[in-house]
């Protein structure tokens, strides 16, 4: 069986979704977790940070800098997906690194 049958299979997917809501409980243990993997990891995670930041800071200067009618609606759109696109990239490898995993 190839690896793509496998991961079509029904069952296989189920019990990889229940492993990683597992992993997202927000228990003690997944505190824990989280705790042990921003230690391990801090200037990754320091990065990561300052990253998000400053995404989140372009996108809220480009919602401004729209509203003031110094950026038109097609480039508005484009940095505005661009910029989303980034925050989510991020967000992901935040979520992996939390989940000891590699979901893209």
């Amino acid at each position: 069986m190839s690896k793509r049958e496998s991961t079509s299979d029904p069952a296989d997917i189920k019990e990889s979704l229940d492993e990683l809501v597992h992993k997202l409980d927000q228990g003690k243990s997944s505190s824990s977790s989280w705790s042990d993997s921003i230690g391990a990891n801090k200037e990754e995670w320091e990065q990561l940070k300052n990253k998000i930041q400053e995404r989140q800071r372009a996108l809220k200067q480009l919602v401004t800098d729209k509203k003031a009618g110094l950026v038109g609606i097609a480039e508005f759109e484009t940095r505005y997906r661009k910029l989303q696109d980034e925050l989510t990239e991020l967000e992901t490898i935040v979520y992996n690194m939390k989940l000891g995993t590699d979901v893209k």
